[in-house]
């Protein structure tokens, strides 16, 4: 029967996803830990056909804990279920190499579809992801110019658009348009996603 490891510090997920799998009729093994040391050691020791992972850790970056998982377990499945913005994080979690993603606001029917999708080899993302990764998100930070990967820097660092038009010596004007450009290209909606994707870059 596979088993399933959970990486979530919420008792209630586990809770949760442990009905939704008895109401699927699935011969299932759930464990779950609720940090990245514990995952680290179950991994080690144990073979799981998926992990179940929330990015939202209070300890640790689960980006940065997704790639450590899949530098070590190169074949892991891993599906990313999070509180997360989906429109960006999600293309985070491709980018990263996660197998799927799913936002908790999502039936846990839809959870339980993923996991069986995710098992049997599939990807399993929100629709038009897998479509446009290549034109947004994560991967079209490569179209960014020097100008705006100097301005991304500093916008993640918590400058405002008069403090970087100053440091650069351009007008405030030009930081708007290069700002625009930038969450264009990223996809990001706000400085909170723009930041996200910043330390993504750093990697």
């Amino acid at each position: 029967m596979p088993r399933l490891l959970l990486v979530d510090d919420h008792p209630l997920v586990e809770v949760a996803i442990e009905a939704a799998l008895q109401r699927s009729g699935g011969d299932w093994v759930l464990d779950s830990v609720d940090d990245d040391q514990l995952a680290m050691s179950r991994l080690a020791t144990n073979a799981y056909q998926l992990v179940v992972l929330d990015i939202g850790l209070p300890e640790v970056d689960g980006l940065q804990l997704l790639k450590r998982i899949l530098r070590h377990y190169p074949a892991q499945a891993v599906l990313i279920y999070t509180a997360q913005e989906e429109e960006v994080y999600a293309r985070l979690a491709m980018a990263g190499g996660a197998s799927g993603f799913i936002n908790k606001g999502q039936p846990m029917a839809v959870l339980v579809e993923a996991f069986e999708a995710v098992t049997q080899g599939e990807q399993f993302f929100p629709e038009g992801i897998e479509h446009d990764t290549e034109t947004a998100g994560v991967e079209s930070t490569s179209t960014l110019t020097l100008k705006e990967l100097q301005i991304i820097g500093l916008l993640a660092q918590g400058y405002s658009n008069l403090q970087i038009a100053s440091m650069l010596n351009i007008s405030n004007k030009t930081v708007s348009t290069h700002k625009k450009n930038i969450l264009r290209k990223t996809g990001a909606n706000n400085l909170f996603e723009l930041a996200a994707v910043y330390k993504e870059m750093q990697n």
